[in-house]
This record gives C-alpha cells, sequence and structure tokens, in this order.
C-alpha cells in the first residue's frame, strides 16, 4: 500500500512541476529481451525501440531480491499507438530504477516489480518527466515484462512539432 501512496504522490509532483506547454502523454506496453547478459531489450507498445540497462546494484536479497541501477531507453513515443515512429517525438530517455523481486524454489520467479523515474532525455525527449512502472510475471518458458506510466514533455506547440520534424524517423 505504501508502494502505491509513493507512485502517486510521485505521478501528482510530476503532474504539478510540468512547464506550460508541456504535454503529458500515457504509456504501456511490453518488454522482450534482446540480451539477457549484456542487459539489452525491446519495448513495444507506447515506447518503440531498444532498452539497455547502464548500472546495476544489488541492495538487499531478503525478504526480498531488491536493486538499483540505471538504464536507457532510445526510440520514439507512438503518439498515435500506429506501431510507427513516423511523426512521433524520437530520442533517448535515461532513467534511474529501484526493483523488487520475490524468487522461489530454484532461483524461479515469483513476482517482479520495478519503478522508473526519468532523470534526463535528449532530442524531443530533452527536458522531459515521467514514471514507468514495470511488473514481471513468470509464464512458461520465461517471464513477460509489462509497463505502464506517463511522459511530460517539454515545451507542446510548435516548438516541440519542430523538434519531432528534425529528429522523426522510422524504428
Amino acid at each position: 500500500m505504501l508502494r502505491i501512496a509513493l507512485v502517486a504522490a510521485a505521478a501528482a509532483t510530476l503532474a504539478l512541476a510540468a512547464p506550460a506547454g508541456a504535454r503529458t502523454y500515457q504509456v504501456s506496453g511490453k518488454q522482450k529481451v534482446v540480451d539477457a547478459d549484456a542487459g539489452t531489450y525491446k519495448m513495444s507498445g507506447g515506447l518503440r525501440g531498444s532498452w539497455a540497462m547502464t548500472s546495476f546494484e544489488e541492495t538487499a536479497t531478503q525478504p526480498y531480491y531488491e536493486g538499483t541501477g540505471t538504464e536507457e531507453f532510445e526510440g520514439c513515443l507512438d503518439r498515435r499507438r500506429d506501431r510507427s515512429c513516423a511523426g512521433d517525438p524520437r530520442g533517448t530517455l535515461s532513467f534511474e530504477f529501484h526493483y523488487w523481486g520475490l524468487y522461489g524454489a530454484g532461483d524461479a520467479l515469483v513476482w517482479g516489480a520495478c519503478f522508473h523515474p526519468v532523470v534526463s532525455g535528449t532530442g524531443a525527449f530533452a527536458g522531459a518527466q515521467g514514471v514507468l512502472t514495470f511488473v514481471d510475471s513468470p509464464v512458461p518458458g520465461g517471464v513477460r515484462t509489462s509497463y505502464v506510466g506517463s511522459i511530460t514533455l517539454a515545451g507542446g506547440g510548435k516548438a516541440a512539432r519542430r523538434q519531432v520534424a528534425r529528429t522523426a524517423g522510422v524504428c
């Protein structure tokens, strides 16, 4: 319950801190492993592109496994959900994260979750704010990772459209 309250408080704080002309987008989707050893993933849904873990530190093993670190997304925010980055905001987003997981017999995942506040961005994501939450669920043959959150882009209006035009491309 405390974690839910913290997420809600963080989202409210980000909404209040958004600059004039900013626009907030709700995003959700899936993350698929590309190379687990290298910490690389592919994002689909509201965010389309590549995701990489850039640092990780184990902080606890009991009663839950916990860790913190940093990650980076490179791609676009698929505003129209048309599975294309054409005409959509594009750049990089850097995140800090906190991960919690419970593992059972044989180190099998029971559940996992993490909280990812945006710390910086480039391209159309320069000045972005937001937070994503991820949930890991065991499925036959592996783990399904889903995410949900919001990304607030600075500026909005003509300036944001010009930036999208400069950075637009196809994922």
